[in-house]
């Protein structure tokens, strides 16, 4: 009885692939094939860069010389220890945590009002506030990098966590007003003159109705401004002096010396840097996913 509904099984699969043969024809399948070849290929050149790293961080210095691409022959853990003693990982883990946070924090309180302001409000210059906006996000901070410094300098933001955790809102603030802009856009006016007939506050609404309907967004723009602020070299390069203050990316500076590079450590300071990034995408991909899917659609 086992053997014949396996036999029944097998037969049902080859049933099944002759259909979808015959449906699709030789053009599709070919076409098919492609575009499996095509996500394999981008598939290969997402991860292995960071097997790559992977690999790099659990090598010695003398594997990782003449065994650059290949996995490790053994597993060396001592050099995140040594990457986590070099590179002053523990305090810098800490600051970065605080500014990332202290930053995101800012960036949708100040955000969210502005996007719904501009989306929903009517006011003389809407349309010159976008344009600003949209213009913002194609000026690079190197740019600015003078003429900021000199601002934080008068401000007294120089060595500050909580001064430049304001400084990286600000350079988010464009493309996250651009992006909840977008979702705002969408809702219908009839949940606002509903709550307006209840007595409800602009504030009101923004935060009880219009806030909760546009959470794809907020967590798209968090998403967004975690990575890029968590991962910033420039700006901690040029605001945080003090080692005491110093983020993640500017212990990374320390494996390189002279007339040495220690790249083993470096690739295990890296492992240790991307860890928190990858688990806040895994954390909210389907958030992230369902932002993505929204602005395409609605934007």
């Amino acid at each position: 009885m086992r053997a014949a509904n396996l036999s029944l099984n097998d037969g049902a699969a080859g049933s099944r692939r002759r259909g979808l043969v015959q449906r699709l024809g030789m053009r599709g399948i070919l076409e098919l094939g492609g575009i499996y070849a095509a996500l394999i290929l981008v598939l290969f050149e997402t991860l292995y860069p960071l097997l790559w790293v992977l690999f790099g961080s659990l090598k010695t210095k003398q594997e990782m010389l003449s065994n650059v691409w290949g996995p490790p022959s053994s597993l060396v853990l001592q050099n995140y220890a040594d990457a986590w003693r070099i590179a002053g990982m523990g305090s810098r883990i800490v600051n970065s945590i605080f500014v990332t946070g202290s930053a995101l924090i800012i960036l949708v309180a100040v955000a969210t009002p502005c996007a719904y302001a501009v989306a929903r409000l009517r006011f003389p210059g809407r349309g010159l506030v976008v344009a600003v906006a949209v213009a913002a996000m194609l000026v690079p901070p190197q740019v600015m990098a003078i003429p900021l410094f000199l601002v934080a300098r008068d401000l007294g933001l120089i060595n500050s966590r909580l001064g430049i955790a304001f400084i990286y809102a600000a350079t988010s603030l464009p493309l996250s007003v651009f992006i909840l802009r977008s979702f705002f856009i969408t809702l219908p006016a009839d949940l606002e003159d509903a709550a307006r007939i209840d007595g409800a506050s602009r504030f009101e609404i923004l935060i009880h109705i219009m806030l909760p309907l546009v959470r794809p967004g907020v967590a798209l723009i968090l998403i967004f401004g975690f990575i890029e602020i968590w991962n910033d070299f420039f700006l901690a390069f040029l605001l945080l002096r003090d080692p005491l203050v110093q983020t993640i990316p500017l212990g990374l500076v320390s494996f390189f010396q002279q007339y040495d590079s220690l790249w083993t450590l470096y690739f295990a300071a890296l492992t240790i840097t991307t860890l928190p990034v990858i688990v806040v995408f895994v954390a909210m991909q389907r958030q992230f996913i369902a932002g993505l899917t929204a602005g395409a659609v609605k934007g």
